[in-house]
């Protein structure tokens, strides 16, 4: 059974830190073209996690001036995080009870990488389309 380190080892993790204005966070994001980004503190600690509906829900929404609002007081201060040996199975299990879309993966307390929603998907289409092309290939060996 696959765990988590095989979907977030290559990938980049992107990350703002406490402090930044929202306009700069909101800029980063959309040069990343990424929904969601950690936010950590100067001592690399995971602090929060900033999404697209963030911004919207409690920034845009409320008027707020986004050049002046530091991330820390819009940020999702409540991360829930999974352990980079767990499985994407429970991953996506956990994230659907908690309706969320983006988890923080650690090792050792140690951010190590971002798993979304879309990234589990892909990564559970992937491995039907392998059983696919395998009982295909048994069947038509053994048909």
């Amino acid at each position: 059974m696959a765990v988590l380190k095989e979907l977030v080892i290559e990938k980049r993790l992107f990350f703002v830190k406490t402090g930044m204005n929202v306009f700069d966070v909101a800029k980063y994001m959309d040069l990343h073209n990424i929904g969601a980004v950690p936010v950590l503190d100067n001592e690399n600690k995971l602090k929060g996690i900033f999404s697209e509906r963030d911004l919207v829900r409690r920034c845009i929404s409320k008027e707020l001036d986004l050049k002046t609002t530091k991330i820390d007081d819009v940020m999702t201060s409540q991360v829930y995080v999974i352990d980079i040996s767990d499985t994407p199975e429970y991953c996506m299990q956990i994230m659907k009870q908690q309706k969320i879309r983006h988890m923080p993966v650690i090792e050792e307390h140690k951010l190590i990488g971002l798993v979304s929603m879309r990234d589990l998907l892909l990564y559970d289409m992937k491995l039907k389309e392998e059983k696919i092309e395998m009982l295909n290939t048994y069947i038509q060996y053994n048909g």
